[in-house]
């Protein structure tokens, strides 16, 4: 496990710097509407007070991001063998980490508005409410996902097809040559453990796109044509980074199965690495490029017979309101029938968390999301 633990060490390195820069660059991709989650003219965006919160906020992310690396460096010195189960926790540790950085600047937005009078229209965006302008499923790239689960059920029946002529001790681990260091007794448990892990993937993946694609579009009034075609076009690079995402993990755990159904069979690891982050930064590259809803996309406008200035409705009373937001980032509004909006920070979808359906899911989630953690904890602990 040596080799292996150096390569979870450099692993690690590498996500908290790919971490830490997207965190970094989060102001950067948001509208320009918005300061920290606060409600603000668009012109102010540019000013000095704006630019100076901005830029505190990207040195504390330097600074923290420097002393998780310091944390991985000291904890692969002295405890070597725990470092597959801090692969675990050291993405986690970025979002306090981000918290620490947001928190003080969205405060300080708000005493900016307050302090310099800054007022904003109410309906400063139009939600859109027809089919044609929300998105259908139609929109979703479904060649990606039935790829996906053709790579999947594949797995699926050669694990069911070869488990009677394994032999009774079988390989659950692989070091960096992919050569086996740890064994368990045959069970289907084991064998069908990475592709049913695979099939629930997949799940999540295919509800996150839908949900990408369903969501309400918020159009600028003062540009409906413009803003419609961003969307449009952002929704369709997203759609195919993401379903790209999706085929590359399914891709990739269905490889990590073979050695334990195929004796013999062995794939270089760099395989398995280039699986995960060519599509990963394919998707990070897509957000930046992009902006929050295709803010800095400058698609070709097509005038249509159901434009959203036509078909769009203002946005529900309070979406604009900073007193809705807890924290700048987190929507609550029960007068508000919208399970998904737009968040205020970043460029991805939020949700309304004082809609009871957001509530129970988010509290499922939760469970699970802690329950499965334990789980590996544990399982990667003993294997440590």
């Amino acid at each position: 496990m040596t080799n292996m633990n150096l390569v979870f060490f450099i692993i690690n390195l590498g996500v908290i710097a790919l971490c830490g820069v997207f965190a970094a660059v989060v102001p950067a991709l948001t509208r320009r509407s918005y300061l920290f989650g606060v409600k603000i003219p668009m012109e102010q965006r540019a000013g000095p007070e704006a630019k100076r919160l901005i830029w505190r906020y990207i040195a504390i992310c330097g600074l923290s991001v420097a002393a998780i690396a310091a944390l991985n460096a000291v904890q692969y010195v002295f405890f070597p063998e725990r470092t597959l189960v801090a692969m675990l926790y050291y993405p986690l540790l970025i979002i306090p980490m981000q918290m620490a950085a947001y928190v003080p600047n969205w405060r300080a937005a708000l005493r900016l508005k307050e302090e310099r009078g800054w007022q904003v229209s109410e309906a400063a965006f139009a939600e859109t409410g027809s089919s044609f302008s929300r998105g259908n499923l139609q929109a979703l790239p479904w060649v990606w996902y039935v790829a996906s689960l053709a790579v999947i059920l594949a797995g699926l029946v050669a694990a069911l097809v070869r488990y009677p002529s394994l032999p009774e001790i079988i390989p659950t681990h692989f070091d960096i040559n992919m050569e086996p260091d740890a064994w368990a007794p045959k069970s289907l448990g084991i064998v069908l453990a990475i592709p049913l892990i695979n099939l629930a993937t997949l799940l999540i993946m295919f509800v996150t796109g839908v949900m990408f694609v369903r969501a309400k579009l918020q159009i600028d009034p003062q540009k409906p044509a413009l803003s419609f075609a961003q969307h449009r076009a952002y929704r369709k690079l997203m759609g195919h980074a993401m379903g790209s995402l999706t085929f590359s993990i399914a891709l990739m755990m269905a490889l990590v199965e073979l050695p334990t159904v195929f004796e013999g069979f062995s794939i270089p690891f760099w395989i398995v690495i280039a699986l995960i982050l060519l599509p990963t930064a394919g998707l990070i590259g897509v957000v930046v490029y992009a902006g929050q809803g295709g803010c800095k996309l400058k698609p070709k406008v097509i005038e249509t017979g159901e434009s959203p200035a036509l078909t769009g409705r203002p946005g529900a009373p309070g979406r604009s309101d900073d007193r809705y937001w807890a924290l700048g980032m987190f929507y609550h509004n029960r007068e508000d029938p919208a399970i998904v909006v737009e968040d205020r920070f970043g460029s991805n979808l939020g949700f309304n968390y004082a809609r009871r359906p957001v509530q129970v899911g988010l509290g499922i989630f939760l469970a699970l999301f802690a329950a499965g953690y334990a789980w590996l904890t544990v399982l990667l602990w003993n294997l440590g």
